[in-house]
């Protein structure tokens, strides 16, 4: 799970990097070496939230988006 919030957090503050975790997941994947269970959830449920966050994430904005990501994470690796 820790790698994961690593991916969401820097997803949050870093719409570039956001842009490569949502199309081009595999690589992620790979750079990061998610477990296939990880990988599943990064390409589902955590792609499907980028996908609707706000194009940039307002700063005061952060802490509550990564602690709203982690209990997705939490629940789908569960």
């Amino acid at each position: 799970m820790d790698k994961l919030m690593d991916i969401v957090s820097r997803s949050i503050e870093d719409y570039g990097f956001r842009q490569v975790a949502q199309w081009s997941p595999d690589d992620v994947v790979a750079q990061w070496q998610l477990s296939d269970a990880e990988a599943q959830v990064l390409k589902g449920p955590v792609k499907e939230e980028l996908d609707r966050m706000p194009i940039p994430v307002e700063p005061e904005d952060v802490p509550g988006e990564q602690a709203r990501l982690a209990e997705i994470i939490k629940k789908a690796l569960a």
